[in-house]
């Protein structure tokens, strides 16, 4: 029988380890210290975050402020701006009519400035070269200004040659376009009695169908204006607003408004010289919006935010003290965060420290069981040749961890769907709501239309008869001129009243010119009604030329310009067409949209330009179609496009500055624009994508360099398959 031997007790046993242990030295002491340590400095981080926090909230308010004030500036400016405009027109449109009479004009200046809001003036000025309105008068022509009590008092022109070097006169003439002036003090000898006033002065040259110069526009505004609608607190009951010109003169300073109406300079005042150049600084580097903390003479610190202002580039800035925006902050830093962390702090302490307490505890009788282990030297083989519940446990273990590995892909391929199917659902919502404005668009232009019509076709049809009677009874008046040469004196007396000589001359001509307004008006109708027809489910056969031409009578008004934009020469390289099988109220909608984008880039380039570059290289817009061939998208003959012709290619192409490469190839997606906000949605040129591509089975693409302008490209096929379509008009 065998035996085992008893374990020697010479050897060497591993050292007892003792069933208890420091708690200074174990881990749950030193998580507890860290803790601890993690929240103090969580303390001092949190309190200075906050201070961050609340001064840039602060800073923010004070923005607000300022940007209220700066929008309610902006749209007076506007205000301005747009009834100068308005008048302008007015008198381009009188002075086409033919109108020399200078009440007329005398008349204008008065009615358009009594319903103007915040103008103090109003008149205009013509060319000494060309006086092409009134040419019995000299430089100084109708002009009306309102007085501190709000009259209004209008005078006429004088004979006498006037000053062409003041700055209303000259600088607009020398920019080409619409300016604000630099405001300036004088005495006004049109009131009775004469006034001393403070204004500037929004000038605009307007020129004739042939850009040739009729004269300058200008319309006042009073600075007592501006001081007026700034003079209230900044923020929190203190503080004050400040206006200053681009040339950094005072326009409005609550303070002491007389150095406002002495435009005196701002860096003059308190030791603001170096704060003027900061602020300068700022804007050269594009930052046309911010908040400065400066010190004034007496050592005093305070806030300034400022804003540029983009109509005139005037500065309005925010002076706030110090004490106003940071007393706030320290209070509430004082009063409640400190005693809130501190009391996290003590809460997290004790929780921390009931934690390890507990997890000690939890810990101490496994310790004590590894120990026993350790010490039975006499069972350690036996323990080593039991199974390995640690190895299944690590078996399971990264069994599981493969599993979860599996789901955590699975999740973020459906994560990536999802995003995707988000997108989507996003971009067709958009789509939908621009579809359905624009077909709410052709039901209005359709109703408009058809109102029109109506009036326009009982003028139309009563002109020629009226144009008859009216050559019967001048023959007439002509045959009892001839048979009694010797009127009655009263009758003779009234032929010159009025004028009866330049009445028979005249009325034809009037007669004519209403006729021509007519065929316009019918015109103007007939593209309302074609380009409205948005709505339209079905696809039919058209003429392309015709919704292009439609298309282009809708932006008339845009492509002849206006006293602020040069007009847009269209150049018509029509090809010879079939009708093609389209949806016609979508295909106009791509040529609304790619149109419109070229005469924005047109209007952009041209406010880049001098007038003398624009004259140079005038802004056209090239509308070429043709027919092509399947094989290799050649124009076609006319055998071809009899036979061979597969497709219609529209390009549409304009001489702007280009669109850079890094922006070519997002053009079609999604809510990408190049525009400033509120100047378009990013949808125009990706709904067109759409309506080609995925309605017509055709391609649209871009081709542009920068510097040398942009070319759309939209390709049709002539037939759509499987389609039996009506016809609707024959190609031109």
């Amino acid at each position: 029988m065998q035996t085992t031997a008893p374990p020697n007790p010479t050897e060497s046993a591993p050292p007892r380890r003792s069933s208890g242990f420091s708690m200074l030295r174990s881990v749950g002491s030193r998580l507890f210290l860290s803790v601890v340590g993690g929240s103090l400095i969580g303390l001092l981080g949190t309190t200075y975050w906050s201070y961050r926090e609340l001064t840039r909230q602060s800073e923010n308010e004070l923005l607000s402020n300022l940007q209220v004030k700066a929008e309610s500036l902006e749209g007076s400016f506007n205000t301005v701006e747009y009834s100068t405009k308005t008048v302008a027109d007015a008198l381009q449109s009188l002075y086409i009519a033919g109108e020399r009479r200078e009440q007329v004009y005398v008349d204008l200046m008065r009615r358009s400035l009594k319903t103007s809001p915040v103008g103090t003036g109003l008149g205009f000025g013509q060319p000494p070269t060309s006086r092409l309105i009134l040419p019995s008068r000299q430089f100084a022509y109708p002009y009306a200004v309102r007085d501190k009590s709000g009259q209004i008092t209008s005078k006429g022109g004088e004979s006498d040659p006037g000053d062409y070097q003041k700055r209303y006169f000259t600088e607009p003439i020398a920019a080409g376009k619409p300016v604000w002036l630099e405001p300036e003090s004088y005495m006004e000898t049109t009131l009775n009695p004469p006034q001393q006033l403070v204004s500037t002065a929004y000038s605009l040259p307007f020129y004739t169908d042939k850009q040739q110069l009729l004269g300058v526009l200008s319309q006042d505004l009073e600075l007592g204006f501006l001081s007026q609608k700034l003079s209230v607190p900044a923020m929190r009951d203190a503080g004050y607003f400040v206006l200053v010109s681009a040339k950094g003169n005072l326009l409005a300073y609550p303070p002491n408004p007389q150095k406002a109406l002495a435009l005196t300079p701002f860096p003059q005042l308190s030791n603001y010289q170096g704060l003027w150049e900061k602020i300068q600084t700022n804007l050269a580097a594009g930052e046309k919006t911010g908040v400065l903390r400066w010190k004034d003479d007496s050592g005093k610190s305070e806030f300034w935010a400022y804003q540029q202002i983009p109509n005139n580039n005037w500065i309005l800035m925010a002076q706030v003290p110090e004490s106003v925006v940071l007393g706030p902050v320290w209070r509430f830093l004082a009063a409640g965060i400190l005693g809130a962390v501190i009391g996290a702090s003590i809460v997290q302490g004790v929780v921390v420290f009931l934690f390890v307490r507990r997890l000690n505890q939890r810990l101490q009788p496994i310790m004590d069981e590894c120990n026993r282990l350790a010490e039975m030297n006499a069972k350690s083989e036996e323990l080593m040749n039991r199974e390995d519940e640690l190895g299944r446990l690590t078996i399971s273990f990264y069994a599981l961890l493969g599993q979860v590995t599996v789901n955590e892909r699975r999740l973020r391929k459906e994560t990536a769907k999802s995003a995707q199917a988000l997108q989507a659902l996003q971009q067709t919502q958009a789509q939908l709501i621009q579809t359905e404005k624009m077909s709410s668009l052709g039901q209005l232009v359709a109703g408009v239309a058809h109102e029109i019509n109506n009036p326009i076709n009982f003028i139309y049809g009563n002109l020629p008869h009226a144009s008859e009677y009216a050559e019967d009874l001048m023959n007439l008046v002509k045959l009892y001129d001839a048979t009694y040469t010797n009127p009655d004196p009263a009758i003779a007396n009234y032929q010159r009243a009025i004028d009866l000589d330049f009445l028979m001359e005249d009325l034809p001509k009037m007669l004519e010119s209403m006729s021509i307004g007519a065929d316009r008006i019918r015109e103007i109708v007939l593209s309302l009604r074609n380009f409205s027809r948005l709505d339209e489910a079905e696809m039919k056969r058209v003429n392309v030329h015709e919704g292009i031409d439609s298309t282009l009578l809708i932006l008339q008004n845009r492509l002849k310009g206006t006293a602020g934009q040069t007009p847009i020469e269209v150049v018509k390289d029509y090809g010879e067409l079939p009708l093609v099988e389209c949806y016609v109220g979508q295909l106009n909608q791509v040529f609304m949209n790619i149109l419109s984008n070229a005469i924005d880039a047109l209007e952009q380039y041209n406010r880049q330009r001098s007038r003398e570059e624009i004259a140079a290289n005038p802004s056209i817009i090239t509308i070429r179609t043709e027919a092509i061939s399947q094989e290799n998208s050649d124009s076609t003959s006319n055998s071809a496009l009899r036979s061979g012709a597969k497709s219609v290619l529209i390009s549409i192409r304009d001489n702007g500055s280009g669109i850079p490469a890094a922006n070519q190839s997002r053009l079609f997606d999604p809510f990408f624009t190049t525009k400033p906000i509120g100047k378009g949605t990013g949808l125009g040129l990706s709904i067109s994508y759409q309506i080609v591509v995925e309605k017509h089975s055709g391609m649209l693409k871009c081709i542009s360099e920068p510097g040398n302008g942009s070319e759309f490209q939209i390709e049709i096929p002539i037939v759509q398959e499987n389609m039996s379509l009506p016809e609707t008009s024959q190609p031109h």
